[in-house]
């Protein structure tokens, strides 16, 4: 519980910090920093009950997506200023560090396993990705149909 925790408070930091290097400012500084707080906790949910590293790699995307498009509907102001810092959590940092150092040690289990994690992670991040995109677009598309009739 206490490691959870942290991951989450690590993970609200690290979204404060990337949305500054992107340079948002003022108020949505602490949005994107909760973006990824809530991401994380997403992602510690569905790892809790899901067995399979792409489908709760990809329901944390979906949130982020969601909860960017949610955001930025509210505060006038495009997506991804919400996005990129929400997503940095779900970055496979240290399957890519491990794969990479099997390959470089050449340690070929460990380079073949953390490789395939690692991919099915970024493919369950960009399938995510997709869906609530998708979703998103039919969502707005639908309502706009509704306000012109």
């Amino acid at each position: 519980m206490v490691e959870s925790l942290e991951l989450i408070g690590l993970s609200f930091l690290a979204s404060l910090g990337f949305a500054i290097i992107f340079q948002v400012r003022g108020k949505f500084l602490l949005i994107a920093g909760a973006g990824g707080a809530l991401v994380r906790t997403v992602y510690i949910i569905c790892q809790m009950f899901i067995p399979y590293r792409i489908l709760y790699a990809g329901l944390a995307a979906m949130a982020a997506a969601i909860f960017a498009e949610i955001v930025s509907t509210k505060k006038n102001t495009p997506a991804t200023v919400f996005l990129y810092p929400f997503i940095i959590p779900l970055i496979p940092a240290d399957l890519i560090y491990y794969t990479i150092g099997g390959l470089i040690l050449g340690e070929t289990n460990t380079f073949v396993e953390n490789g395939i994690d690692c991919l099915l992670a970024l493919l369950g991040i960009s399938i995510g990705f997709v869906v609530a995109s998708t979703i998103s677009h039919y969502i707005r598309k639908f309502a706009l149909s509704k306000e012109g009739a």
